[in-house]
């Protein structure tokens, strides 16, 4: 019974820090930047595989996109939450609640994410009124089981980013530089199976290169061994979110036994 309240407690928590991070959106909405963005890497991408008379490379431009939109938007929002409530005054009556600060940062994310999604919805649109070429998904429920679980692993993923990038001395050098090299391991830009073998052991442990594959198994309406990558994903979202909210307790500890909760 203890155990069933203090889940209900989290995701109420979760629940507020998404209607938190709603009202801050709506006066400072630059994570939305990143639907700016989404139309024109579709066209590029696009550019390219018409162009090159590649018609089987046309799901990949339009998924890569939507896949690129939900990275950056975590990558990009994830370091500069506890920065930006530090700056605005949030952070020290957040660590003073009775709450922790982990499932906090997580629904904050979890509502950047769901925005960043909405750049799948792009892409496909650009490709259909923009080039006429409506790509048809053969498996709409495989699709939209791996653009939610996707979603979740970004969550995860981006907490713990969130909890990485605070402590860090670099961290807009991290920022800067975690972006093409998930791109490349994450199989975003080209499938896992055409980068050199060693890197496969290296891409297995990033959770868009299953995301990748199911995404086009679904398109291409693959749904054979759909139940591996689901876990894998599932497991390495699940995995980062554990270490995440590890990592912001012992960053909230840190500050308030240094006394430097109050620094912006």
């Amino acid at each position: 019974m203890s155990t069933f309240r203090a889940s209900a407690g989290t995701l109420r928590v979760v629940w507020q820090a998404v209607l938190l991070q709603v009202a801050l959106s709506r006066r400072n909405p630059e994570h939305t930047l990143i639907l700016l963005i989404a139309p024109m890497q579709t066209t590029t991408m696009l550019a390219l595989t018409v162009t090159s008379h590649r018609p089987d490379a046309v799901a990949n431009a339009v998924l890569a996109p939507g896949l690129i939109g939900l990275w950056v938007a975590a990558l990009d929002y994830a370091g500069r939450i506890v920065p930006e409530d530090r700056w605005a005054g949030r952070f020290a009556p957040m660590v003073a609640a009775p709450v922790p600060l982990g499932p906090v940062v997580a629904g904050r994310v979890a509502m950047v994410v769901v925005v960043g999604a909405a750049a799948f919805a792009e892409s496909w649109l650009v490709a259909a009124v923009g080039f006429g070429r409506v790509v048809a998904i053969a498996d709409p429920a495989l699709f939209a089981l791996a653009v939610a679980v996707t979603c979740l692993a970004t969550v995860g993923t981006a907490t713990l980013l969130s909890a990485v990038l605070v402590v860090s001395r670099a961290r807009d050098v991290l920022q800067n530089s975690l972006g093409y090299p998930f791109y490349i391991l994450g199989g975003i830009l080209v499938p896992v199976a055409a980068l050199p073998g060693w890197l496969h052991p290296f891409s297995r442990i990033v959770f868009l290169s299953w995301s990748a594959e199911l995404l086009r198994d679904a398109v291409r309406g693959d749904a054979d061994g759909w139940i591996g990558p689901v876990a894998a994903i599932l497991a390495l979202g699940a995995a980062a979110m554990a270490a995440g909210l590890w990592l912001t307790g012992r960053y909230v500890d840190r500050s308030r036994r240094e006394g430097m909760v109050e620094f912006a």
